[in-house]
């Protein structure tokens, strides 16, 4: 993926990157149940606009995910945080992709 230099446009129309991008970034397999999660979780509007180009380094659809799964918890402004333990899992998620999700 390009750098690109961050400008005042980008906190009101933030780049968020597309589903192919994003499940390259992760190294879906095609057809396993880590892809069918990640187009499940593809809801930008539940994110805010600076998680777009923050540090954190967590897949968009990880933090859609979290986030669905944590209403209750009010996520606002640069300083948003995610518990450290979604790096863990994203990488186990990535290395076991084909197991099936508990149905809710």
């Amino acid at each position: 993926m390009s750098q690109r230099s961050k400008t005042k446009n980008d906190a009101v129309n933030p780049h968020w990157p597309s589903v192919e991008q994003q499940l390259a970034a992760s190294k879906v397999i095609p057809g396993s149940a880590l892809e069918k999660l990640v187009r499940a979780n593809q809801d930008v509007s539940l994110l805010d606009p600076s998680e777009a180009n923050d540090v954190w380094n967590l897949p968009l659809w990880l933090r859609v995910y979290w986030r669905k799964r944590h209403p209750e918890i009010k996520y606002r402004g640069p300083g948003i945080a995610y518990p450290l333990l979604l790096r863990k899992i994203h990488a186990w998620m990535a290395t076991h992709q084909d197991l099936p999700g508990k149905k809710r």
